[in-house]
């Protein structure tokens, strides 16, 4: 017996009816066929999207399980309807259009659809429409398939509102921080005209101070240093506020950084008295850069090495050649060290750091903000290297000669 091959047609015996080959192959192929649209409608119904598929008048072909279940119909009773019967009348005419666009334009259409389900619930809809084809390229209708987009919806929602809300909040913030940059500066500004006068009085009074006691002679050499460092966080106030605001003009020119070092403390006066202050160089150094500056740069970071170092510790400045070409001074103390999480706070305005066995928060005012700022604008880099209980190194760098003439 010979079989006939899928698409030819089975024998048929004289008395007209299938060979017994042919009625073999047929009932082969009629199981091969509901086995395959067994598997398809198992894979349609397991996906969540609502599917569904229309002829060319639209009348309903096919649905999944999901869809029929939107629409409150077993899936055979959705088969041969109309949108008309499975909807409102709205609902079915803008279908029917939506239907009509795909079909007339054989074009695919995607859109957004909030929708009514037999259950009640109203939901978001993503939907897209494509025409199909059989293996000769006539139309045959179009496929549907719609997904649940009402939670992804919701979340954008809040998310929105949240960034608007989060957008207010920062405005607001931006407005009270310019009023209190504004009111600080005012008040700072102020504050200038006595505060000089006063540290006039005190070195003068120190100048004359040989008929106090030893005692007496303490305690006004402390107040010096106290104005002074009174003094230096004033300035520090309106120039980080003026740099912030206007951006910091430079005079660049060659200077031999060593000799800027020792002038940057010849500025801190009566705060390096008595104490172990040094000044290193390591060959000849020079640089190109506004020495006013960089002056009271170095002597910031002296005074804040001062503030944080016990009487009988040391300072030392260390102006040197780095391996780059880069002029590099370093100032190192023996303090207490600043734990490495407060490394990069301490640059920012009013950073406070942990200091001292109970890590009590110290403010390091504007002055190592104003020295970030300061090198930054040269197109120098600065930092710090500390341990705790070691001490710390404030280093910043300036370009060479040849990138910064």
């Amino acid at each position: 017996m010979t079989s006939s091959t899928w698409g030819e047609p089975p024998e048929i015996n004289p008395a007209g009816s299938l060979s017994e080959d042919a009625q073999e192959q047929k009932t082969s192929l009629s199981a091969d066929v509901i086995l395959r649209r067994a598997r398809l409608r198992a894979v349609i119904d397991a996906i969540p999207d609502l599917i569904s598929v229309k002829d060319c008048e639209g009348v309903y072909q096919l649905c999944n399980q999901p869809f029929s279940e939107y629409v409150g119909l077993d899936a055979r009773a959705v088969q041969g309807k109309t949108d008309v019967e499975l909807f409102d009348e709205g609902e079915a005419l803008r279908r029917s259009a939506l239907d009509d666009e795909v079909l007339r334009g054989e074009k695919t259409l995607r859109s957004e659809s909030w929708h009514d389900a037999a259950d009640g619930r109203t939901a978001l809809f993503d939907t897209l429409e494509a025409p199909f084809y059989n293996y000769e390229g006539d139309l045959l209708g179009l496929i549907k398939i719609s997904r649940d987009i009402t939670e992804r919806h919701r979340i954008a929602e809040e998310l929105r509102d949240a960034h608007d809300q989060l957008r207010e909040q920062y405005e607001h913030l931006k407005k009270l921080e310019t009023l209190r940059d504004s009111l600080t500066h005012m008040i700072v500004h102020d504050l200038r005209s006595p505060l000089m006068g006063m540290i006039t009085s005190l070195q003068m009074m120190e100048m004359d101070s040989d008929t106090l006691s030893e005692e007496h002679q303490t305690d006004l050499a402390g107040a010096v240093r106290s104005a002074l460092r009174l003094s230096q966080m004033v300035t520090g106030v309106l120039d980080v506020s003026t740099i912030e605001a206007e951006g910091m003009e430079l005079d660049i020119r060659v200077h031999q950084c060593v000799e800027t070092a020792r002038a940057a403390l010849d500025t801190l006066g009566g705060m390096i008295t008595e104490r172990d202050v040094t000044v290193e160089a390591e060959g000849d150094v020079q640089a190109a850069y506004d020495e006013q500056v960089v002056t009271r740069v170095i002597a910031n970071l002296v005074s804040n090495a001062l503030t944080f170092t016990p009487e009988d510790g040391s300072v030392k400045v260390t102006v040197r050649k780095d391996e780059n070409g880069s002029a590099r001074v370093e100032v190192r103390d023996t303090g207490d060290g600043i734990p490495a999480e407060y490394h990069e706070l301490i640059f920012e305005k009013f950073g406070q750091v942990g200091r001292g066995e109970r890590r009590v928060k110290v403010s390091t005012g504007l002055g190592l903000a104003f020295c970030k700022l300061a090198v930054e604008a040269h197109g120098g880099r600065i930092g710090v290297v500390s341990q705790v209980g070691e001490g710390s190194t404030f280093w910043f760098e300036l370009p060479d000669l040849e990138s910064n003439p």
